[in-house]
């Protein structure tokens, strides 16, 4: 499981076609679990620009609900970091720096994070989904839930992911 955020802006071409550009993010879950406070924790990021063309039929039958197909390619930046929590003893003095940097002090010891090793990655890719809509007002606000395969031509590893995504769209 993990989260994304789709943002974007577009143009009506007519009443069925669109075209956006759209930015996303997405929190990619790793594979690896690790559980002891020693050892090592990832985490993986993903940002992409993309421009995308939209079928939609607004209403099926002059109903309040729409389906929609769409598709485009765009630039994908993955981001992998491998940090590491460490326990300082109890009897490290705790300083007011600590606090500066987001650590907090108590008589038991604390925690600190250090990054052991971090990578990013960017290339081309594509992407492709369908999407339902529900029409909320008169004014053009729905409701979608959406999904959509995307493929990056990453070094290595090629990334792909579908996520679902829930939100609100104008148009």
């Amino acid at each position: 499981m993990s989260g994304n955020f789709n943002i974007g802006a577009g143009y009506n071409i007519n009443k069925k076609n669109s075209i956006t550009g759209e930015f996303l993010w997405v929190g990619l879950p790793s594979n690896l679990n690790f559980h002891p406070i020693d050892a090592p924790s990832i985490d993986m990021n993903l940002y992409s620009l993309a421009v995308n063309y939209r079928y939609h039929a607004d209403s099926i039958r002059g109903s309040h609900f729409g389906l929609y197909a769409l598709g485009g390619g765009g630039w994908y930046y993955r981001h992998a970091s491998l940090d590491r929590n460490i326990i300082v003893p109890p009897s490290t003095v705790c300083t007011p720096i600590y606090f500066w940097w987001g650590y907090g002090c108590d008589p038991g010891g604390y925690v600190i994070s250090e990054q052991i090793a971090s990578r990013g990655n960017s290339a081309g890719g594509v992407n492709a989904g369908v999407g339902f809509t529900v029409r909320l007002t008169d004014s053009g606000l729905k409701f979608y839930v959406e999904s959509r395969y995307h493929y990056a031509w990453t070094s290595r590893v090629p990334t792909t992911f579908a996520p679902v995504t829930f939100g609100f769209r104008f148009n």
